[in-house]
């Protein structure tokens, strides 16, 4: 019975998962994954934590708890990146982390000696970029992503209109807090045997409340604002990709991130995933009679968006036979390639269509869950009782 009981436990846990935007599809690696993050008891208490952030005095009356005795486990659950504890407004409130962008990135921003790291790592790896369960979980026709590109601000011409919330500069001036923490996708890339060849691990960088968060669970370290711009400056001249949570007001994060480790862009390049809902509003066009043909901006190209085509030209007089060509509907418009073109070839231009950014994390949520066809569950806890429950399933019976 015990047994049946424990099962029962990871089986709500990861259906409660299911219910978020981005959910926990699956039916063996994700709950390998979940049984290493968490035990029996802590997985019975996730699977009853809501999606939004709640104060620990309506917890307790929901689930029937002395609140004291409740904080005490949500904090150690909290020491281990398995609940958010945020301070908003002077008090602490607790949720229910995603699997992305939360519980699989937290397992792997710090070193850890309670877990296996390097067998979850494989468990990671296996779930995000070789099995399909959860790639394929996402509606292709959404328009709105967990992510956004950044162009680097370096490459644009003087003509173009640039937002502020388009800048990484703009958004980690006007952050706050700062944390940097182990990057996820290269720490994974380590256990696997693949450790990156082009930037440090020390990467992943938090802005505003995800720093607070981090930093007090020591999941990430408190660092200053210049350091942070010099982190971002450091990682462009690597030439790496900014990628950033796809909001316009208080962003939690800047990704550095590579083409050979980071997650996200493997996935984009495997399966589309996420097609092209989280490129920038720029692409790279370019200029053929600049264009020497020296591959510098292909072999740089985290996304393989860039490929030479024999097109015999002259430039400066000079017998040019190939011309960077780049396939817009795989460019995701990161400006890597035109700091790398050293004759002014390759250049980041307005896409024809501006992309426009949900302007807090809530019209994120929201939006998202709208697309992926999870409204009703975000309904259905909002209003709480039968009443949320019928809600639910009528707006789930519309919306199937």
């Amino acid at each position: 019975m015990g047994h049946l009981a424990t099962k029962k436990s990871y089986t709500r846990l990861r259906e409660r998962l299911d219910r978020m935007p981005v959910g926990a599809p699956g039916r063996t690696t994700i709950y390998e994954i979940l049984k290493m993050l968490f035990t029996p008891e802590e997985a019975e208490l996730a699977s009853k934590l809501p999606m939004r952030p709640t104060s620990i005095g309506r917890l307790a009356a929901r689930l029937g708890q002395h609140p004291d005795k409740l904080k005490k486990r949500l904090d150690a659950m909290a020491d281990k990146g398995l609940v958010l504890d945020i301070n908003i407004g002077g008090k602490m409130r607790y949720a229910l982390p995603p699997t992305i962008v939360g519980l699989f990135e937290f397992s792997m921003m710090r070193v850890r000696e309670d877990i296996d790291q390097k067998h979850l790592a494989e468990l990671l790896h296996r779930y995000i970029l070789e099995e399909r369960d959860f790639v394929e979980s996402f509606n292709r026709d959404a328009e709105t992503s967990l992510f956004r590109t950044l162009v680097h601000e370096e490459t644009l011409p003087d003509y173009a209109e640039v937002l502020d919330w388009e800048r990484a500069t703009y958004l980690v001036e006007r952050a706050g807090n700062w944390a940097v923490s182990l990057c996820h996708c290269r720490h994974v890339a380590h256990h696997m045997g693949n450790d990156c060849q082009k930037f440090e691990l020390d990467t992943c960088l938090s802005l505003g409340l995800a720093a607070d968060y981090l930093t007090r669970r020591n999941l990430g370290r408190k660092i200053e604002k210049e350091q942070a711009l010099e982190l971002l400056a450091r990682s462009r001249d690597a030439g790496l990709v900014h990628i950033a949570d796809n909001v316009q007001k208080r962003p939690a994060f800047i990704c550095n991130c590579c083409g050979c480790c980071c997650e996200i862009l493997q996935a984009f390049k495997r399966f589309r995933w996420m097609g092209n809902t989280f490129t920038s509003n720029f692409q790279a066009s370019p200029t053929r009679e600049k264009c020497t043909g020296c591959r510098k901006c292909q072999k740089a190209c985290p996304v393989d968006a860039i490929t030479m085509v024999d097109d015999p030209h002259e430039v400066d007089g000079k017998k040019i036979r190939f011309t960077a060509r780049v396939d817009e509907d795989v460019c995701i418009g990161c400006g890597v390639c035109a700091l790398r073109c050293e004759y002014g070839s390759m250049v980041m231009k307005p896409r024809p269509q501006r992309r426009i950014a949900p302007e807090s994390t809530f019209a994120r949520v929201m939006t998202m869950a709208l697309e992926q066809g999870k409204f009703h569950h975000l309904l259905e806890e909002a209003l709480g009782g039968w009443s949320g429950q019928l809600a639910g399933a009528l707006v789930g019976a519309i919306m199937r």
